[in-house]
């Protein structure tokens, strides 16, 4: 997986699927590998990152999501532990 060729929307899929299991959802699918090379990708790049957290709290709140807890997920657990 290269990140930097992902649109914002799957970088976006992809974080929630991650989310969702570390919530205690169903699997991600994403090897640790694919999660670390993600959250490294993001770590470095905070304009994706920002662009991606927009869309995805905008998702989330249209699901009726939490995007207060998805962003703390994203910084201090994700890209935190990358």
């Amino acid at each position: 997986m290269r990140p930097a060729d992902l649109t914002p929307a799957e970088l976006v899929d992809l974080l929630d699927d991650a989310y969702q299991e570390d919530r205690g959802g169903p699997s991600s699918g994403l090897a640790p590998a694919e999660r670390n090379v993600l959250a490294d990708y993001l770590g470095c790049h905070g304009e994706a990152r920002a662009e991606a957290l927009h869309l995805w709290q905008e998702r989330l709140a249209w699901q009726g999501g939490d995007g207060e807890d998805a962003a703390y997920w994203l910084d201090g657990e994700f890209v935190g532990t990358g």
